[in-house]
């Protein structure tokens, strides 16, 4: 199930205001993660499904779900730990599964999570932003493949 992402918003000047979180944001593209009925799906914000190119994010550590959709960044890094663009591009251009199957052992990539945005067939996107991310965080157990972003209050 593909459900539009919430997109960043820009602002020139830094400011203060407890309706808000800080998230970084990650050098990679954006994916929505579907996990229904056992079969994991992944979509690029504009709806395209991947779901083949990135098969290290078939397994999601998730506890109790039967079905979530999360929202977050794919990314790649470099060999000193730098999240590059250009690598995360490599990965999702590739088209043949010989291709693919290799750069999960030799270039794999990692989700950067930033939100919960169903959970056991409840829609949580009506839920304060907070309430949310502190559901993922006790839901989500990060691994080599999926990790949480850091979130500041205000």
């Amino acid at each position: 199930m593909f459900i539009e992402p919430m997109l960043l918003g820009k602002r020139e000047e830094p400011f203060n205001d407890s309706r808000y979180v800080f998230q970084p944001k990650f050098d990679g593209h954006r994916l929505i993660l579907s996990y229904t009925a056992g079969q994991v799906r992944l979509y690029t914000r504009h709806n395209n499904e991947v779901t083949r190119q990135y098969p290290e994010l078939h397994n999601v550590p998730i506890d109790g779900a039967i079905d979530v959709v999360l929202d977050g960044e794919v990314a790649r890094m470099d060999e000193v730990g730098w999240i590059d663009f250009e690598l995360i591009m490599e990965r999702f251009r590739l088209t043949k599964d010989p291709w693919i199957r290799v750069a999960v052992r030799t270039r794999p990539v990692i989700f950067y999570v930033y939100d919960v945005l169903q959970y056991n067939g409840k829609d949580t996107r009506g839920w304060p932003l907070t309430e949310r991310l502190a559901f993922l965080s006790r839901i989500l157990k990060p691994d080599h493949y999926f990790s949480l972003v850091l979130s500041i209050e205000g």
